[in-house]
């Protein structure tokens, strides 16, 4: 990581509090990444790592070479134990478990004094569950992993229990000491997939995707938010489509275009392996996503698919629009790879 990154990040985790990644698109913008940036730039500062996550969207990362992916551990988590300065890993009340991936997940990645704390009140996904969601895949193109009927148990307080003596459970409510708690809040899946996005409703997600949704489930005061980072891309995609049944439109101001046409091969979702559909850059949703969760830094990633020129001209136009919403200008990182080495 350059010099010029932790100065834009300076910032961060110097105090208690919640520092949060959230997506400002359709997801898949590089969370994974930017969470391994926060983790080097916290390492020795955070003490613990929670996310809602569940199963249906994936985060990949790199810690040297080794190519890392996840779908129920957060990132920071697992790249602050390998750094060597692990902090408590927690899946809050928000979270949908499937505990077969978790399990594999703490297998491979949570050796030795790596604390996985999971609240009770988490939602929990059984073969019934991932049968039921298998008529969204054909409805509406989900990820099919049983989230939504998870989630659905629990509304009907007829959740599953985990299973016994598996995991470390929370059994306080009263979980947090902000005076000394410095915490990084890693937000799933993309805002314009929320529950409540209007635009594209019943082609959404079971939950709203946004900072003040992630701080809910895990029971963060809003005062307590300290900073919070927002990934974008600089081609917004959406999960491919099954069958005759679409995952859904865009914004007024963009269109679906074609890899082909940006020149680069075709990407595959971390956790469906469908080919992703690809759009144009959306003012709009870049503006909803700025107001909705006020951003300190905006995190602009795969400027590798465009000429520097374009990328710059992009910057210029999203420094434009967070001026008008927040009043100020932005900080902006770029991501140019893979690697944390690629972000600038």
């Amino acid at each position: 990581m350059n010099n010029s990154v932790r100065e834009a990040l300076s910032g961060w985790f110097n105090e208690p509090g919640a520092y949060v990644l959230v997506d400002g698109q359709f997801g898949s913008t590089g969370k994974g990444l930017m969470a391994g940036v926060l983790a080097e730039v916290g390492a020795g500062k955070i003490t613990h790592v929670t996310t809602n996550a569940g199963p249906n969207s994936g985060h990949v990362s790199y810690f040297g070479d080794e190519e890392i992916k996840l779908q129920q551990l957060p990132t920071a988590g697992v790249m602050l134990n390998k750094l060597g300065h692990p902090a408590t890993v927690y899946l809050n009340a928000g979270a949908v478990i499937d505990a077969t991936i978790l399990g594999a997940e703490r297998s491979k990645y949570c050796r030795g004094e790596y604390p996985v704390l999971v609240h009770p009140l988490s939602a929990q996904i059984g073969h019934s569950d991932m049968l039921e969601d298998q008529k969204n895949v054909e409805r509406m193109s989900s990820t099919g992993k049983g989230v939504g009927p998870a989630i659905i148990n629990k509304l009907r307080r007829e959740g599953r229990p985990l299973p016994p003596n598996a995991y470390s459970l929370i059994d306080v409510d009263n979980f947090w000491d902000w005076s000394n708690d410095v915490v990084l809040v890693e937000t799933s899946q993309g805002f314009s997939l929320g529950l409540n996005s209007a635009k594209f409703y019943p082609h959404v997600t079971s939950r709203e995707c946004t900072v003040m949704q992630a701080i809910a489930d895990a029971r963060i005061p809003a005062q307590m938010v300290k900073k919070v980072i927002c990934c974008f891309r600089t081609y917004p995609i959406r999960v491919g489509s099954v069958g005759d049944s679409t995952s859904g439109g865009c914004y007024p101001d963009q269109e679906e275009t074609t890899w082909e046409k940006i020149g680069v091969e075709p990407e595959l979702t971390t956790v469906t392996k469908r080919v992703r559909r690809v759009f144009t850059w959306s003012r709009q949703q870049f503006k909803e996503a700025v107001a909705a969760n006020q951003p300190d830094v905006i995190f602009l990633n795969f400027c590798n698919y465009l000429e520097e020129y374009e990328w710059e001209r992009l910057t210029n136009v999203i420094a434009i629009d967070y001026n008008k919403i927040m009043g100020k200008s932005p900080k902006i990182l770029t991501g140019h790879g893979k690697y944390s080495g690629d972000v600038r």
